[in-house]
């Protein structure tokens, strides 16, 4: 990964590009091979970040969420990020 980014955050960013109807964090979890906890922590961070939405809204206790990547946002941010490291 580029410039210390986590390379597992960005491996949840390409994973929902993949698969643009969304998956579980379950699935994601056993596509990765990593813990439940880890992956939830990222995707809590990407919702948070605007990158990631997910289908459940505030009611998520019991319920299948789907996290889906927004690529508008997620190209919104790459360009800002872009323009902040040439100066512009």
């Amino acid at each position: 990964m580029v410039f210390g980014a986590n390379p597992l955050r960005g491996a949840i960013i390409r994973l929902l590009a993949l698969n643009s109807e969304g998956m579980t964090s379950g699935a994601i979890q056993r596509e990765l091979n990593t813990t439940y906890q880890t992956v939830l922590r990222h995707l809590q961070e990407l919702e948070s970040a605007g990158t990631v939405t997910a289908d459940a809204g505030e009611q998520r206790q019991g319920q299948r969420v789907i996290y889906v990547l927004d690529t508008d946002a997620l190209q919104s941010a790459l360009f800002g990020y872009g323009e902040y490291l040439f100066g512009k």
